[in-house]
């Protein structure tokens, strides 16, 4: 389940869209911890459309070579992992993870894991 609903995301970035108010000033008048969540949703609605922000209901399974793929765009062009998630239509968090486990395991830490297994 995510943290915030997909109408929470798209009413925040219409707000700041609409230049009612700042990226800063939205998570203060939502009390959010952090301005950062409000940031990337701006990005992939800006790149992707506010449609984008709407929750898959789905987990999709990507292969090794995708992934692999992902790691390789995201070095070769030196881009945030934030701007490679929004190219790819995937998750941030899922660059981080097979960032970390391609830089913890190499190529056999993006192969499919069991279940059960939390490496």
């Amino acid at each position: 389940m995510t943290k915030y609903s997909s109408e929470f995301k798209v009413k925040l970035v219409n707000e700041y869209f609409d230049r009612q108010i700042s990226i800063l000033g939205l998570s203060k008048k939502y009390g959010m911890p952090s301005k950062s969540p409000i940031y990337r949703w701006v990005h992939e609605a800006e790149a992707n459309g506010l449609n984008y922000l709407i929750t898959k209901k789905s987990h999709k399974e990507y292969s090794q070579d995708f992934k692999l793929s992902v790691i390789e765009y995201h070095k070769l062009h030196e881009i945030s992992r934030l701007d490679t998630a929004i190219y790819f239509k995937i998750s941030p968090s899922q660059v981080n993870s097979w960032i970390y486990r391609y830089n913890h395991y190499g190529v056999i830490g993006l192969r499919r894991r069991p279940e059960g297994d939390d490496r």
